[in-house]
């Protein structure tokens, strides 16, 4: 057989990133009993994408303690935004706490008007689920290989995270969480860059 010169050519990447901030380790203990006290007093979800859990409205940077976890974030975007290219305006970070009790999971839902998103966890217990991302392309459902990598299948891939990881990904990346099925509540912070004054 005559040997091929065959190249190729990796189009319509998505990338997800993903960066340790096990340096914050520290605080955790009282943003774990801020995000507590918090859903104490206000025990009604938000709502959105969450079930059987709570989540917070999205205005948790805007509390002093959480500004170490903040500059965190806002540096990760920083470096992205270098490899994306940068926004065209300042951009602002809005955050809120997510979190899953005994069966709780967040149902498949992006992140419309946001510029890039992301999700801190906060405390990972045994038994969470994974995060789910959903290829991005409607038409790799009508492609016979799915479930995989190889090229040109259509897939959902999972990330079962770690306490301490940042995982940053496009705003129009669907995603969705499989259920916890821990006894102790499973609690991230999500996070969208959007388009500040």
């Amino acid at each position: 057989m005559q040997q091929l010169n065959l190249a190729h050519m990796e189009l319509f990447p998505t990338r997800v990133w993903s960066v340790s901030l096990s340096a914050l380790n520290e605080h955790v203990p009282q943003w774990t009993a801020q995000i507590e006290s918090w859903r104490q007093q206000n025990p009604v979800a938000e709502g959105r994408s969450n079930r059987m859990g709570w989540n917070s409205v999205q205005t948790l940077f805007d509390d002093p303690l959480f500004l170490p976890l903040a500059q965190a974030v806002r540096t990760v975007f920083d470096f992205i935004f270098n490899e994306m290219g940068p926004p065209l305006h300042r951009y602002q970070l809005k955050a809120w706490a997510n979190v899953h009790d005994a069966g709780g999971y967040n149902t498949f839902h992006n992140h419309a008007g946001a510029l890039l998103s992301a999700c801190y966890y906060l405390k990972v217990p045994a038994g969470s689920g994974p995060i789910v991302l959903r290829d991005p392309r409607p038409g790799a459902l009508l492609s016979p290989w799915q479930g995989s990598l190889r090229p040109n299948a259509g897939s959902e891939i999972s990330i079962a995270p770690e306490a301490g990881q940042l995982l940053v990904f496009p705003n129009w990346l669907e995603h969705g969480t499989e259920a916890h099925a821990g006894s102790e509540s499973r609690i991230s912070i999500p996070v969208n860059a959007v388009m500040g004054i």
